[in-house]
């Protein structure tokens, strides 16, 4: 038997490698920017909050009440009906949020509403928007991150796994 007359990977120098190249890092901002079209077009109350839809207003929390998601036993829900003066006019609005309840009857709020009271969001337009535009880009990119990682140090183990064989191979001759 002869030896091969290739270098082996041991004999080879391992590239040092950035974790992300150019083109992860502007594929991993795309698709979460895409993320965040998507989840702007697919619901219509974060739609109408994002496009000025939604104003800033005082609320007094009239009514909360407890209870769950339907068909999760174990997930809370409180639901909270909140009212604000309009002018003349006095409007309320549905408002809900995962978990045990955060405020009390008669306490004030300051919510983003809608003039009809149909959505009711807590942070401002800029907070969502930085938040889609921002964080799920972050988001991606990290997750492209703990990918290359993952690949990374599967590789090593394969290696690894390669040299072990390859000392035993040797103990034995």
């Amino acid at each position: 038997m002869s030896a091969d007359p290739r270098p082996g990977f041991e004999e080879r120098e391992r590239p040092h490698g950035r974790w992300l190249a150019r083109g992860d890092v502007v594929f991993g901002v795309v698709v979460g920017l895409v993320l965040a079209a998507v989840l702007v077009a697919v619901m219509p109350d974060v739609r109408t909050h994002l496009f000025g839809g939604t104003d800033r207003r005082v609320t007094t929390v009239v009514d909360v009440r407890e209870g769950t998601r339907p068909g999760e036993s174990d997930r809370p829900l409180t639901t909270y009906v909140v009212r604000w003066e309009d002018g003349d006019d006095v409007r309320s609005a549905t408002y809900r949020r995962t978990g045990p309840p955060r405020r009390e009857v008669g306490e004030t709020w300051v919510l983003w509403v809608a003039p009809d009271g149909s959505t009711v969001e807590a942070e401002s337009p800029l907070v969502t928007w930085l938040w889609l535009g921002l964080g799920l880009p972050v988001a991606s990119l990290v997750l492209g991150l703990l990918w290359q990682w993952r690949q990374r140090v599967f590789a090593r183990s394969i290696l690894r796994d390669v040299e072990r064989r390859a000392e035993r191979r040797a103990r034995r001759t």
